[in-house]
């Protein structure tokens, strides 16, 4: 299936076009009533016009049958300046969360004229118009499980085959189908990844055995890795996974909020609710680490606006990897971990062997889910120092603050950007294009 190329002009609250993905009407049909921000429960093509930008989707078929949607993000101003060289870059989500979650931080962002040749200088607060006002070629993607995917034989809302997956197959399957498409379809010998936790653990776990594909990759910059996830704080370290969840986790397949739709609009609502506003607030604190002079609690309606779909196995292998620490294959109990793996115990994932003269580690002080001493822990096993090791600055700095915080293009976006522009400049276009 080849490309949609969309674009709206003038795009407002009251005339945004309609929801190029059917999953998503019914949600805004309970939503759009009490949303309060132009954000609320927007596609992620919805998104993308809002600012002016244009757009296409592109629909990636992996190994195993699994459908997924990649957006790229069109800049007229950046191809009249730039034509066809401008660098691929992939912008991978986090867990429950899809491409949107890299546009909600606004209300800024929108596209700016390049002057004499030159980019703008836009400070966007969302990561994606951060990088689409300049020189790159955003794609952003949206893993198996998601809203934006789907499968060559299988029904996510029939079978609960689809639903047997955990971030492994992510790591396996969706990372390579997704980096071979855009390299196939720009002509680049190589691309940037960036993948945000979730889709640190897809990457890392992927070059861990075939450490071969970081030749693909001009950088490989993983913001919040999770490698190491023993040393969780807030709400997450006191959740442990039972005997009765590993047992459903591996007799069932299913999705972990079978009424995605209903359920994220309800809670969006009630979080825009001044009452329980302050309630979302916390417990976005207590997950992720608190950083109240960052983040304010009317952001956190937009983030659970775009809650997306997870299996059930995803989560508990999650689960299972607290209780490891070093993440590992699944845990199904020692009888059939000796069928499929060849012992009683889930085999760990050698990082020892992940190429590093690509890799970026970007990290926070305060991220109760990626917390400096698990950092350290993926540091230490490494072969050598990584490429790039960046510590933000801002003490408070938590796992959602690249999706919400007020400055997160001063401590996050333009140390991106920096590292893009000083380290993938040897870029080439193929002579083919």
């Amino acid at each position: 299936m080849g490309p949609t190329l969309l674009h709206y002009s003038n795009v407002s609250s009251q005339n945004l076009p309609p929801p190029e993905n059917p999953n998503f009407e019914q949600e805004q049909l309970i939503l759009n009533p009490f949303k309060t921000t132009l954000n609320q429960g927007l596609t992620c093509g919805q998104l993308i016009v809002s600012r002016g930008f244009k757009y296409e989707r592109h629909f990636v078929t992996t190994e195993d049958g699994y459908i997924l949607e990649l957006y790229r993000i069109i800049n007229p101003y950046a191809q009249a300046a730039r034509g066809r060289n401008l660098k691929p870059i992939l912008v991978l989500h986090g867990g429950f969360t899809s491409c949107s979650s890299f546009m909600i931080n606004g209300p800024g962002g929108h596209i700016k004229e390049w002057i004499n040749g030159n980019p703008p200088h836009d400070t966007s607060k969302s990561l994606a118009f951060a990088l689409a006002n300049r020189e790159f070629d955003v794609w952003l993607g949206n893993d198996r499980g998601t809203r934006y995917s789907n499968h060559t034989r299988l029904d996510p809302y029939k079978d609960h085959e689809f639903w047997n997956f955990t971030f492994i197959e992510m790591g396996k399957y969706d990372v390579p189908a997704m980096v071979d498409y855009i390299i196939e379809e720009t002509g680049f010998e190589k691309i940037v990844y960036i993948g945000y936790s979730q889709s640190t653990i897809a990457m890392l776990t992927l070059l861990a055995k075939q450490p071969q594909f970081a030749c693909k990759l001009d950088l490989n910059i993983n913001v919040s890795p999770e490698a190491f996830i023993g040393d969780q704080k807030g709400i997450s370290s006191i959740i442990q996974p039972s005997l009765l969840l590993t047992e459903i986790g591996s007799e069932y397949s299913g999705p972990v909020i079978p009424f995605i739709q209903e359920f994220v609009a309800i809670l969006s609502i009630l979080c825009t609710n001044d009452a329980v506003k302050p309630i979302c607030f916390e417990i976005n604190n207590y997950v992720f680490g608190p950083d109240r002079e960052m983040i304010s609690p009317d952001q956190i309606k937009e983030l659970v606006s775009q809650v997306d779909q997870m299996s059930l196995k995803s989560v508990l292998h999650y689960m299972q990897s607290s209780k490891y620490d070093q993440i590992r294959e699944f845990d199904y109990g020692p009888k059939k971990n000796l069928e499929v793996y060849g012992s009683e115990e889930p085999h760990k994932f050698p990082f020892e062997i992940v190429p590093i003269h690509n890799l970026v580690i970007i990290s926070g002080l305060n991220d109760y889910l990626a917390p400096q001493v698990s950092v350290q822990k993926l540091r230490d096993i490494l072969p050598d120092r990584p490429f790039i090791d960046h510590v933000v600055t801002w003490p408070l700095w938590s796992h959602v603050d690249i999706l919400l915080a007020d400055e997160a293009f001063e401590y996050m976006h333009s140390v991106i950007i920096d590292i893009v522009r000083v380290h993938g400049e040897d870029v080439q276009v193929s002579s083919e294009i």
